[in-house]
């Protein structure tokens, strides 16, 4: 691969003043919400893993979606089935082998990635409606591999128990230690998602996205950056398969599932499909529905399939790009005001013009 970095078309405007400094701000405070989550909510019990634990999952595996569709171009639903396979790696380590959690937590992270570099060598020569079609392909393969492999994994009933692990002082059993646990993860995740995307890697990246022509005639083996992308984004996802398996306490078939896959697809899309952050905001979105819709209606996927058409109708940059759509509508007002007092003023000094030229006529 040429380790030259693009530097064409990627040039990102300076923020200043409030636009520097409210996502930061903004980051800060979720954080500490994130930190205080168990000691403000009434009922830690059902909060932490019905809502804070399953959100966070979810947004891991989301966040690698979002990876690939906002640096990469390419929309894969995939990533489920990626997870799901570091999922059962876990799974079979653990339950079939009786080995070690840790041992599991590793092969599940190399099944995972090698996962996706297979469905990488399959689809990253195409692009747009082709390359979804065909991830979501694989990853009703594997989902019907899965219910009906018996040896591996032991299929409709699953592999269990995986019991969450102790090392130490630290207690996975705990549940307020395994919501921790898998907070950090996720800052984990997203921090090395940032790095990524604005290394030289990164750039090539959003270089191959905006121009993959140029790109490969510039020297650069387009086909092995994509495969390294999904490699990177199967790693992430793989680390949200773990935290499927240690929060369940198992893995069956419908980790891997259709529903599963259009959850995580739904995550995106409503925190924000060009958002690393804004996935876990459609995670808790998601998570709240599943938990509490049945108290209005019956209909939970109709009441999410609404949520999900107000967005796009009304944030269709999801919910993480609200605050770019209010401060957009905040500087057309603002412009508007200036046209208009502009526009007053010549119109008040057009009065005043002619009456002076008429005074000068007069005393000619």
């Amino acid at each position: 691969m040429n380790n030259q970095p693009y530097s064409g078309s990627i040039l990102r405007p300076q923020r200043t003043g409030l636009a520097k400094w409210l996502p930061i701000a903004l980051g800060a405070v979720v954080l500490i919400l994130a930190l205080a989550f168990p000691y403000i909510v009434d009922r830690p019990r059902f909060w932490l893993p019905n809502i804070g634990i399953r959100s966070l999952w979810l947004g891991v595996i989301a966040m690698s979606l979002v990876f690939l569709n906002r640096y990469v171009g390419l929309l894969s639903l995939a990533q489920v089935a990626i997870a799901g396979v570091s999922a059962y790696g876990v799974g079979f380590v653990v339950v079939q082998l009786e080995l070690p959690f840790l041992v599991g937590a590793l092969v599940g992270i190399v099944a995972g990635t090698l996962a996706a570099v297979i469905v990488g060598l399959v689809a990253a020569r195409t692009k747009a409606i082709y390359f979804l079609m065909i991830t979501l392909a694989i990853g009703q393969v594997f989902y019907s591999w899965a219910s009906q492999s018996i040896e591996v994994t032991n299929a409709r009933r699953g592999l269990a128990p995986i019991n969450r692990p102790e090392f130490g002082p630290i207690d996975l059993a705990n549940i307020q230690t395994f919501y921790y646990f898998a907070l950090l993860l996720a800052i984990i995740c997203y921090l090395l998602c940032r790095y990524v995307t604005s290394s030289t890697f990164g750039l090539t990246l959003q270089g191959i996205r905006d121009a993959p022509d140029r790109m490969r005639a510039l020297g650069y083996n387009v086909f092995g950056y994509r495969i390294a992308a999904m490699a990177f984004a199967g790693f992430i996802a793989s680390i949200g398969g773990i935290l499927i398996a240690l929060d369940r306490n198992q893995v069956d078939p419908n980790v891997v599932s259709l529903n599963s896959t259009l959850d995580v697809l739904v995550v995106a899309v409503i925190g924000g499909i060009g958002s690393l952050g804004g996935v876990f905001a459609g995670a808790l979105v998601i998570t709240m529905l599943s938990n509490f819709a049945q108290n209005f209606t019956e209909r939970y996927m109709t009441l999410t399939g609404l949520v999900f058409i107000l967005v796009l109708l009304f944030a269709p940059t999801g919910l993480a790009g609200v605050w770019q759509q209010v401060r957009r509508l905040v500087s057309r007002r603002r412009n508007a005001q200036a046209e208009q007092e502009s526009l007053s003023g010549l119109t008040e000094q057009q009065p005043r013009a002619n009456t002076q030229k008429g005074t000068s006529n007069e005393a000619d």
